[in-house]
C-alpha cells in the first residue's frame, strides 16, 4: 500500500457560478463534450441545495486516506528529524545537550512528532478548498447555480477554467 500526503482521486476542483439553470446546464454539456470530463467528474449544484458539500467533496474514502497518510508520513518525518537533531546535538552540541543526551533524545523526537502532526493537520484541512466552498455556499444561498468539476491534474484545471470562464459569473479553482 502506497501512502501519499494527499491521496484523493481528484485532489483539485474548479467551480463556476452561473446566474441561471440554462447557463449552468450548457456549461455541463460543454465540459462533457468539449472538455472530455465524464459524469462522475462534473456536478451541478442548484440554488438552496442543502447537500452541496457532498457534491464538492464526494471522495470520503480519499479524504480519510489523506488524513491517515499525511499524519503517518509527516509524523514519521518529524520523528526522524528529531532523532537526527538529537544525535547531532548530543555529540557536537552545547554543553547542556552533551551532558544530558537521554533528555535530548526524549525531547527533540517528541517535539518533531508533534510538529509533524500539526503540519499534517494543516494539510488535511485543505485550506485551498475554502474559497471554492465559500463561493458555492454563497451562490446557492443567492439563488445561483454552480458547476463543480473534480480535477486530477493541472492540465484539467486549465481546460475546465477555459471552458467555464466564457459563460460563468465567477470561476474558482483549488489544487
Amino acid at each position: 500500500m502506497t501512502l501519499h500526503i494527499i491521496d484523493e482521486g481528484h485532489p483539485g476542483k474548479v467551480a463556476g457560478v452561473y446566474s441561471n439553470e440554462s447557463g449552468a446546464k450548457h456549461a455541463v454539456n460543454i465540459l462533457h463534450n468539449e472538455g472530455g470530463f465524464n459524469a462522475d467528474e462534473v456536478d451541478l449544484i442548484p440554488p438552496n441545495d442543502v447537500n452541496f458539500g457532498e457534491k464538492i467533496e464526494p471522495d470520503n474514502k480519499g479524504i480519510a486516506r489523506t488524513l491517515l497518510g499525511s499524519h503517518i508520513i509527516l509524523g514519521s518525518c518529524g520523528l526522524v528529524f528529531g532523532l537526527i537533531m538529537a544525535g547531532i546535538l548530543s555529540f557536537w552540541g552545547p554543553a547542556l545537550t552533551t551532558s544530558s543526551p537521554l533528555m535530548v533524545f526524549i525531547a527533540l523526537p517528541t517535539l518533531g512528532v508533534f510538529i509533524g502532526l500539526l503540519v499534517a493537520g494543516a494539510v488535511s484541512l485543505r485550506p485551498d478548498h475554502d474559497a471554492l466552498i465559500n463561493q458555492t455556499r454563497d451562490a446557492t444561498n443567492h439563488h445561483k447555480w454552480t458547476v463543480v468539476v473534480q480535477i486530477k491534474d493541472d492540465a484539467q484545471i486549465q481546460r475546465a477554467k477555459k471552458l467555464m470562464q466564457a459563460s460563468a459569473t465567477s470561476v474558482t479553482e483549488t489544487l
